[in-house]
C-alpha cells in the first residue's frame, strides 16, 4: 500500500503511457546479428510500439502460465539490456489473464549455471490500468522516488538497487501486476492473484534465453508488493514448483489486512494528509475485492459518498486519488462520510480479508521484514503482528526496525541490508532470524 503519485490527471498519465511505451524504446547501438529493431532475443515476438503493447490478443493464446506473449527492448543502465514484457499469468480463480512488466539483464557472458533472478514486487500505484510502472518512458532504472527533486515524473519509477542487483550477476524482473498495462480491474491486494504475477514474471523472463536465467530466486517486495512476496514465499511449490526459491523480503510490507480491517491494531503514526491517504487505500482494497470476489457488494462497506469515491478509484492514481478524497471530504473531517462502520461490514467481507493476510501458513524460504519506525501508510504495528504470526513456522525470520524511517525512505535506508540478505541466501549461506 504505497503512497506512490502525484496529482498528476489521468490525461497526464494517459501521456505517459502512449509516449513512454513508444517513443522511448531503446535501438541497440549494435545489435546481436539476426536480432530486429526492438526485438529481446531470437524466437520472442516483438511486442507493439506505444500504448498498444499493452492490448493482448483477443481471445489470449493457448498456453502455460508464465509464457510469454511478446517483448520490445528498452533502454537499461550499462553493461545491462531490459524489455517490456506481456506474458501469461492467472487469477486466483485460475482463469488466465495478460500480464505485463520488464526484466533486466547483465549484457555480459553468464555464469555456467545460469544467473540468480531477482523478482521484484512494488507498491501500490493505484486501480486504473494508465498506472502500470513498466509503462515509463525509462523503466529499467535505479528507484526514483517521486518525493525527490531528481524526479521528472509523476509516479515513483524503477527498482530499488537496480543496477546494484544488476552488477552481482542477477537478473532483475518487475511485474505491472493484473490490471495495470493490461485490461480488467486490478485485483489489488488478492494475495494469490498477485503471487502469480510474480512467479509467472520469473518464468518469462526464463523464456528469454539471453537472460541466462536460472530457477534460482529471491523475491523483493515493497509495501502491496511487499504482501504479495510472503504470498508468494507460501504459494511458490504449489504454483511454480520448479522455482528454487531462496529467500522472501519485504520493505513495509501491507501483510495484516485481516487485523486492519477487524481494528485489531493499535494505532501508528499520522500525519497530516495520512488520514486521506488511507482511505484512498481502504477504496482501493475494496475495489480489488470487489473485481475478485462476485459475491461482495459494494455497498456493504461504502456509503452513497465512498461509492461514487470508487468510481474515481478506477480513474485516478493513487496520489490524485488521495488529494482528490483530501480536498472533498478530508478538509472537511468528513471521511466518515465514505465508509460503512468496520463493525458493520458483513463477515463475508472479513472471511476474504482473513485469507489475504499472509502468515497463516509457512514460507519455503528465509523472510526479512524492515519496517520504519515513522512510516505512516503502513503501520508499523500491524508488520509486528504479521512478523508474530510468521514467527510461528519453521523458517528464519529477521525483522528489523528502522527507527525514523518513513514509508519513503525504508528501501533507501535498508539497502544495504536487503542487497546483502539476498546475496547471502543466492550463496547458500545460513539465514539470520530474530524470532
Amino acid at each position: 500500500m504505497r503512497r506512490r503519485l502525484s496529482a498528476i490527471t489521468a490525461a497526464g498519465v494517459a501521456v505517459i503511457l502512449a509516449l513512454g511505451c513508444g517513443t522511448a524504446v531503446a535501438q541497440p547501438a549494435n545489435p546481436d546479428e539476426g536480432r530486429g529493431a526492438g526485438q529481446c532475443a531470437p524466437g520472442v515476438p516483438v511486442g507493439p510500439e506505444g500504448k498498444d503493447f499493452y492490448d493482448p490478443p483477443s481471445p489470449l493464446p493457448e498456453g502455460e502460465h508464465g509464457d510469454l506473449l511478446w517483448a520490445r527492448e528498452v533502454n537499461a543502465p550499462d553493461g545491462a539490456r531490459a524489455c517490456r514484457i506481456l506474458y501469461l499469468s492467472t487469477l486466483h480463480s485460475g482463469a488466465p489473464v495478460a500480464v505485463s512488466g520488464i526484466v533486466a539483464w547483465p549484457d555480459k557472458p553468464a555464469p555456467r549455471g545460469g544467473r540468480n533472478v531477482v523478482a521484484w514486487a512494488h507498491g501500490t500505484v493505484g486501480g486504473p490500468r494508465m498506472c502500470a510502472p513498466s509503462a515509463v518512458p525509462d523503466p529499467a532504472v535505479d528507484l526514483v522516488d517521486y518525493f525527490t527533486y531528481d524526479s521528472p515524473w509523476g509516479i515513483d519509477v524503477g527498482v530499488p538497487a537496480l543496477t546494484q542487483f544488476l552488477g552481482s550477476g542477477d537478473v532483475v524482473v518487475g511485474t505491472d501486476y493484473q490490471g495495470l498495462g493490461t485490461p480488467g480491474v486490478h485485483q489489488y491486494v488478492v494475495g494469490a492473484t498477485e503471487a502469480n504475477n510474480v512467479l509467472d514474471s520469473v518464468r518469462a523472463a526464463r523464456q528469454i534465453t539471453d537472460t541466462h536465467a536460472s530457477h534460482r530466486t529471491a523475491v523483493l517486495g515493497w509495501s502491496q508488493g511487499g504482501g504479495a512476496a510472503m504470498f508468494t514465499g507460501q504459494n511458490v511449490r504449489a504454483y511454480t514448483p520448479e522455482t528454487q526459491l531462496v529467500g522472501v523480503a519485504g520493505l513495509a510490507p501491507a501483510a495484516n489486512l485481516g487485523p486492519d480491517f477487524a481494528g485489531l491494531v493499535p494505532p501508528g503514526p499520522t500525519s497530516a494528509t495520512s488520514a486521506a491517504h488511507n482511505a484512498a487505500l481502504r477504496i482501493n482494497v475494496y475495489r480489488g475485492f470487489l473485481a475478485a470476489y462476485p459475491e461482495l457488494r459494494a455497498e456493504d462497506v461504502l456509503k452513497p459518498a465512498g461509492l461514487k469515491a470508487l468510481k474515481g478509484d478506477g480513474e485516478a492514481c493513487i496520489e490524485h486519488f488521495s488529494d482528490v478524497i483530501q480536498n472533498n471530504v478530508g478538509n472537511n473531517g468528513k471521511l466518515d462520510t465514505l465508509f460503512q462502520p468496520l463493525r458493520d461490514v458483513p463477515r463475508a467481507w472479513h472471511k476474504r480479508f482473513r485469507e489475504n493476510t499472509p502468515g497463516h501458513a509457512t514460507t519455503v524460504a528465509p523472510v526479512l521484514v524492515m519496517q520504519g519506525t515513522a512510516d505512516t501508510v503502513i503501520n508499523p504495528n500491524s508488520t509486528t503482528q504479521y512478523v508474530k504470526r510468521a514467527c510461528r513456522f519453521g523458517q528464519p525470520v529477521q525483522y528489523s526496525r528502522y527507527r525514523g524511517a518513513t514509508h519513503q525512505t525504508i528501501p533507501v535506508v535498508a539497502e544495504k541490508q536487503y542487497l546483502n540478505w539476498i546475496a547471502d541466501r543466492f550463496a547458500g549461506r545460513p539465514a539470520p532470524s530474530t524470532c
